[in-house]
C-alpha cells in the first residue's frame, strides 16, 4: 500500500474553513481540486482531534527507553573497537589443517611411549632405523587448486582442473637412512 499523500497545513484549512460554513465534501472537493476521499479524511480527522496539522506520536511507540539507547550505543561504539583492533591482528580466512584423529586412548598411549624413550641412553639411538614416506599422486593434486579469472572463464579450458572418480591413486615411498650398525629396533 502506497504512503498517504500529506497535505500542506494552509490546504487543510481551506478544506476546514468550507466544511464550517456547512460546505458538502464534494463541493469541498471541486473547489480546493482534491479527492473527494481526502476532503472526506480531512474533515473527519478534524472532528475527532479539533486539529488541522498532524498530532506528535502517531508513529509506532519506541521499544527502548532512553536509558536503553545509550547502552546499545556503548555496546556498538565497543564492538566497532573489537572490530578495528581485530583487523589490525590481520585474521584471514584459512584453510584449516588436516590432522590424524588422536582419541584419549591412543593419546596416552602415545604419552606413555615418548616418556620411555626419554630414558634410553644414547648408543640405543644409534641402533634405531629412521624412515620417511612421501606420498606421490597418479593424478592431479588432492589440495585447492587456484586460478585467476573472469566469470565468463568458468569453464575455460585453461581456468578449470581435470578430476577422476577416486581421486586416481597415489603411492608412498618410503625413505630409510642407513644406520652405521645392524638395527634392533623398528618403531
Amino acid at each position: 500500500m502506497a504512503p498517504k499523500k500529506e497535505h500542506s497545513n494552509d490546504l487543510r484549512t481551506l478544506v476546514i474553513k468550507h466544511y464550517q460554513n456547512d460546505k458538502s465534501p464534494r463541493e469541498i472537493a471541486a473547489k480546493t481540486l482534491l479527492p473527494r476521499s481526502s476532503v472526506q479524511y480531512i474533515v473527519d480527522k478534524y472532528k475527532s482531534t479539533k486539529c488541522i496539522g498532524n498530532l506528535f506520536g502517531r508513529d509506532r511507540k519506541r521499544k527502548t527507553t532512553a536509558r536503553a539507547d545509550r547502552l546499545i550505543q556503548q555496546i556498538a561504539l565497543r564492538i566497532d573497537t573489537i572490530r578495528k583492533q581485530s583487523h589490525e591482528i590481520r585474521p584471514f580466512g584459512r584453510v584449516a589443517r588436516k590432522k590424524p584423529y588422536v582419541n584419549k586412548i591412543t593419546r596416552e598411549k602415545r604419552l606413555k611411549f615418548a616418556k620411555e624413550m626419554l630414558q634410553k641412553p644414547v648408543d640405543f639411538w644409534k641402533n634405531v632405523v629412521w624412515s620417511d614416506e612421501s606420498k606421490f599422486n597418479l593424478f592431479g593434486s588432492d589440495g585447492k587448486v587456484m586460478v585467476w579469472r573472469t566469470r565468463r572463464e568458468e569453464f575455460d579450458r585453461k581456468c578449470t582442473v581435470p578430476t577422476v572418480k577416486h581421486g586416481g591413486g597415489s603411492v608412498i615411498v618410503w625413505a630409510v637412512s642407513p644406520v652405521t650398525e645392524s638395527a634392533n629396533y623398528v618403531y
